[in-house]
């Protein structure tokens, strides 16, 4: 590279938590006490102060620190459904990666009975109402309500991370999609914003001038620090993101864009985020040494030459995949796709921290 790139990337705060909640009315078990009393308190009087819509969020940002068979989350245009596995609280205890300790104990000894409480998972719905939102809880094969504090001791389940919800985020055309997580994770985070105040256009397509600021805001990079000059491409007069672009250009980050013009407004494609994605990784340091780069894709022989190493990288890393054994590398990116893409990279980046 150009540059050693040394302003530091995103850290995504790891999601997955302890657990800590009550069905209403039920007195099988107090499983309450879970949560640490203070803690408890604290954490219920910011729930009751927040807005569905928060909730919603928060409820969304929680799911990417979970593997799918270990939390879904289910939304429609007034409602989500989050459904959380027990087994995996009880391996976030055993491997660690559980973010609130003081719960072990009573988790671990009342483990069976909440299983009969529950059954394999509890699940959680809040449905948005003219007055606020209703919560409840999937127990005794029927759903039952439950008290603001005993929802509050249940998002403790989802909510460790110690974050603060920025204003808007809540896309209604995001509601449902697949990557509505990947998302609002990057809206949280500055990375990318919507189209409008409550539109965020999935399905729409990126293009080199939008993927070359995402990219800038991911890498944490400063225009007033880092810019050293103007970039060697020729047709930037006017565009709103030229300096991004000289500094991602002196940094090495986009040199798959080799030509006189860069293109601001071309769609990008599927091989190009590849290489830029595979270039922001070596540009953060991130040991992939022992990663295979070999590409096992069937129409390797449609790529270029250059990507064919990096799209195989960020293959064996999870971080992108194919449709029937094919990459498609001419094919543009939705904007849901680099969304996904970069936020796997964000959270590979933040375990080498």
């Amino acid at each position: 590279m150009k540059k050693i790139m040394l302003a530091g990337a995103l850290s995504i705060a790891c999601f997955t938590g302890g657990f800590g909640g009550q069905a209403y009315a039920q007195d099988v078990v107090n499983v309450a006490n879970i949560i640490h009393p203070k803690q408890n308190v604290a954490a219920t009087n910011q729930l009751q102060a927040m807005p569905y819509q928060d909730i919603y969020k928060m409820l969304l940002l929680s799911k990417i620190g979970f593997e799918n068979n270990e939390v879904s989350i289910v939304t429609t245009k007034n409602s989500i459904t989050v459904k959380i596995s027990l087994e995996a609280i009880l391996q976030s205890y055993k491997d660690g990666t559980n973010l609130y300790s003081e719960g072990e104990k009573e988790f671990k000894e009342n483990y069976e009975e909440l299983k009969k409480l529950f059954g394999q998972a509890i699940q959680i719905k809040i449905t948005q109402t003219s007055n606020g939102y209703k919560s409840e809880v999937y127990t005794a094969g029927k759903w039952e309500a439950v008290s603001p504090e005993d929802l509050n001791d249940m998002v403790q389940v989802f909510a460790r991370a110690d974050i603060e919800l920025k204003s808007g985020g809540y896309f209604k055309d995001a509601i449902g999609h697949w990557a509505e997580s990947y998302i609002q994770l990057l809206y949280q985070t500055d990375i990318i914003n919507g189209t409008t105040a409550t539109t965020f256009n999935p399905n729409g397509q990126v293009t080199r001038g939008e993927l070359a600021a995402i990219i800038f805001r991911a890498s944490g990079l400063n225009v007033n620090e880092d810019y050293e000059g103007p970039a060697s491409y020729t047709d930037l007069n006017g565009f709103w993101g030229a300096k991004e672009v000289a500094i991602l250009e002196e940094y090495g980050l986009i040199d798959i864009f080799n030509g006189e013009k860069f293109e601001p407004k071309k769609p990008v494609t599927r091989e190009e985020m590849a290489y830029i994605t595979a270039r922001y990784l070596e540009g953060m340091e991130v040991d992939v040494a022992q990663v295979s780069k070999n590409n096992s894709f069937t129409d390797k022989n449609q790529m270029r030459q250059e990507t064919v190493e990096a799209i195989g990288l960020l293959q064996h890393l999870g971080i992108l995949n194919g449709t029937n054994g094919k990459f498609n590398p001419k094919g543009n990116l939705t904007r849901a796709e680099v969304s996904k893409i970069l936020t796997l990279t964000l959270m590979l980046v933040s375990e080498e921290e």
